[in-house]
């Protein structure tokens, strides 16, 4: 080799080294504190463990909510696979293990970038699903209120088939794809690198050793301890408990922090959260404090070693006001009444009969619930670790509405009951004393304003009449009448003349001198009416406590009328309770006139070894009602009369040996008329309390029409009798 030739290679060689020289002090000296921090993030790490939950117990400390050992399998996005198709490999395998199925996901803002593709998309794709258009279209449209950019879930549980089906429509259908389940799950809940992200909980045992025996050919999954909550009430406390589920996006984006805040946020995308009941309502209570442990991990990704950890703070626990031996006795008691009513259809009716109802039983001294049963339930175990499509599907097209609880969130013509709170306003308010008589000779007739001729009718439900009546017999009997002239209100039509009223074989006009709708109204607010009660439970509703401006909204056009007053007062018309609502006011009526808050949560308890209340009950009073004791006292005579008295008495079957009882029933009319003896559908009322000297607690029972006419007397009466019997320990 010529010596010059020699010098340019060693003059290469030379320039080599020094070049490598250099990269080596930019890594080693330079760069080397970024390097050091990207080996250190690789082999040591910052994850969260999760806080159990609280524990709910019932007023005796029986056990209603725990947490049951369980595992989930969790995704790593920094130690999974990088290439996409291989990362599909590991799902795939993975969802062969844990048995998933596939899902069928929707992009709202793809699919409905046409209108035209997608109601033919629609339309298509719930031919295959084999759902309605409309529980289609609904799920899509709440996605794309929340996500409309992301694959939201429109359907899990896919046989082979219909995901092949799904799947073969692929470019003819924008925005739906067909996806594994575990995929589906990282892909909406991941947010960082290297925290794992819950993909699949509740995992057998033996699945759980499977992955874990497989996990070299699983990189980037892990197994984690992750309790399961267990209801061991079930279908009897499904409605007040409710259930803890995976969280939504609106929920998720409505506990992010303010923009620029760096306070952690309380939820990751993969966390559950409590969804209805208790579960909801305290779930700030019962949820606690994340913990955090930094561990070294190998090459393998394996934990090695833990550095360091902040053990979670797990949430207080609960205690309810409710008493779980009496729900389950009130709900078999409720439950046979309601398959009595079912066995019963009125002549003409083409429906199949009721299987719906309401059972309350509180303390009319606190405001403490110690029952509160709608049937039909559901089983909120179904729901703790995650519901199949199947299951769901059931639930969500049962036309009996398990899921809905029917004591605080069904509005309901309260029928006769409400003759309570137009007694109580018409003594208050003077337009009648206890010794005032009424005839009832079986209706009135109102005429119309331009033709003294032509008069409606309001009839009592005793055609033939109950005969003269003072306040106590009208409330012992339920005479409709009496309360249509304590209601209506003396006032001019628009011809100048006071409006009136005439009754069976006289002549002569007899004009109105009562309350009117304002008058009611205030008594109907006073008691609680048209507004919640405030009881810790989500989902509860108003109501309606109608007045005139509540039909103009209903219809601009449509003014108050005499009429919409006289049915007012007999609890028809506009009036719309909730079985709660009612209860308090019977309640209300039997201590007093003090109106409570109903309450179900009696103590939180803190977490430690030794629980300790960190929160007492104390009762709650929303006010003192203005009524005068004495005209309280007067309407506890007459609904002690409706139940003692065997002759005319409307409750007399709930006469119960050595417990005095006082109450009022209801039938309250809804629908079209459903036989030729002028019939309607109608709910069975039945609200009461006991013992009569000293009450102790309230009941209502309400058995919600199907297709048939149900009685108050009939229906409701038995049901209540035997609560109270099983309550106060009574062996006839």
């Amino acid at each position: 080799m010529k010596r010059s030739t020699m010098l340019v290679f060693y003059a290469l060689l030379a320039a080599s080294f020094v070049a490598l020289g250099a990269r080596l002090v930019q890594m080693q000296i330079v760069d080397g504190g970024v390097y050091q921090s990207q080996a250190d993030t690789n082999r040591i790490r910052t994850v969260q463990t999760k806080a159990p939950r609280g524990i709910v117990y019932d007023r005796n400390l029986r056990q209603l909510i725990s947490n049951q050992p369980a595992f989930s399998v969790a995704a790593t996005e920094a130690d999974l696979p990088e290439d996409p198709e291989a990362q599909k490999v590991v799902f795939d395998e993975l969802a062969r293990l844990l048995n998933t199925q596939p899902v069928v996901t929707g992009e709202p803002d793809k699919l409905f970038e046409d209108p035209a593709v997608a109601t033919r998309v629609v339309a298509e794709l719930a031919a295959v699903l084999k759902v309605s258009v409309g529980e289609l279209n609904k799920t899509l449209e709440e996605a794309r209120k929340v996500s409309p950019e992301a694959p939201n879930l429109l359907r899990s549980d896919l046989d082979a088939a219909t995901a092949a089906a799904v799947a073969a429509h692929a470019e003819d259908w924008p925005g739906i794809e067909v996806m594994n389940e575990l995929q589906y799950n990282y892909i909406t809940h991941h947010e960082n690198p290297i925290r794992p992200v819950t993909i699949k909980r509740n995992i057998p045992f033996e699945t759980m050793q499977r992955v874990e025996e497989e996990h070299l050919q699983l990189p980037g999954i892990s197994v984690v301890p992750e309790p399961v909550r267990q209801y061991s009430a079930g279908s009897f406390m499904s409605h007040i408990l409710g259930y803890v589920g995976p969280i939504s996006q609106e929920q998720y984006k409505e506990y992010q922090p303010a923009d620029g805040s760096d306070v952690q946020p309380i939820y990751d995308k993969d966390d559950k959260i409590g969804q209805l009941g208790i579960e909801a309502s305290m779930e700030s209570v019962l949820r606690g404090q994340k913990g955090l442990r930094q561990i070294e991990v190998n090459a393998n990704q394996r934990e090695v070693r833990e550095i360091a950890s902040k053990p979670p703070v797990p949430g207080q626990n609960v205690v309810l006001t409710i008493d779980n031996a009496l729900q389950m006795t009130v709900t078999h008691l409720l439950q046979e009444g309601i398959d009595a009513a079912h066995a019963t259809t009125a002549p003409g009716s083409k429906g199949t009969g009721t299987r719906a109802g309401v059972a309350v039983v509180q303390k009319v001294q606190t405001g403490e619930v110690l029952a509160l049963v709608s049937l039909p339930a559901y089983d909120d175990n179904l729901f703790a670790a995650g519901i199949s499509q199947a299951d769901f599907d059931r639930l969500n097209n049962d036309p009996d509405l398990p899921m809905f609880h029917r004591a605080i969130g069904g509005a309901y013509p309260p029928g006769s009951t409400f003759k309570m709170i137009s007694a109580a306003a018409g003594l208050q308010e003077g337009v009648i004393t206890r010794d005032t008589q009424i005839y009832d000779t079986g209706k009135i007739d109102v005429p119309w304003t331009y033709n003294e001729q032509v008069r409606t009718p309001y009839v009592c439900w005793k055609h033939e009449g109950h005969g003269g009546l003072n306040v106590v017999q009208a409330l012992q009997q339920s005479c409709d009448v009496f309360f249509y002239e304590v209601a209506g209100p003396r006032q001019t039509d628009d011809l100048g003349q006071l409006t009136r009223f005439y009754i069976r074989g006289d002549p002569n006009p007899h004009p109105f001198s009562g309350l009117g709708i304002e008058g009611l109204n205030k008594y109907m607010r006073a008691f609680g009416l048209g507004k919640a009660t405030g009881i810790e439970l989500p989902g509860e509703i108003d109501a309606v406590a109608p007045d005139r401006a509540y039909k103009l909204k209903l219809n601009p056009n449509d003014f108050w009328s005499l009429g919409d007053t006289l049915f007012s007062a007999i609890g028809q018309g506009f009036d719309l309770v909730t079985p709660l609502q009612l209860n308090n006011v019977t309640a209300t009526v039997a201590n007093g006139g003090t109106l409570y808050q109903p309450q179900i949560v009696y103590q939180v308890l803190n977490s430690d070894g030794d629980p300790k209340p960190i929160r007492d009950f104390q009762p709650k009073v929303i006010s003192h009602v203005p009524v005068n004791a004495e005209y309280l006292a007067t309407i506890r005579e007459g609904m002690r009369l409706a139940v003692s008295d065997i002759h005319k008495g409307t409750a007399y079957k709930t006469e119960l040996k050595g417990v005095q009882i006082a109450g009022k029933t209801g039938t309250a009319e809804i629908g079209e008329v459903i036989d030729d003896k002028g019939h309607r559908r109608a709910h069975a009322w039945f609200t009461a309390f006991a013992p009569y000297e000293n009450p102790e607690i309230a009941v209502t029972v309400l058995i919600e029409a199907g297709d048939e006419s149900l009685e108050g007397s009939t229906f409701a009466v038995p049901v209540a009798r035997n609560i109270f019997k099983a309550y106060f320990h009574v062996d006839e």
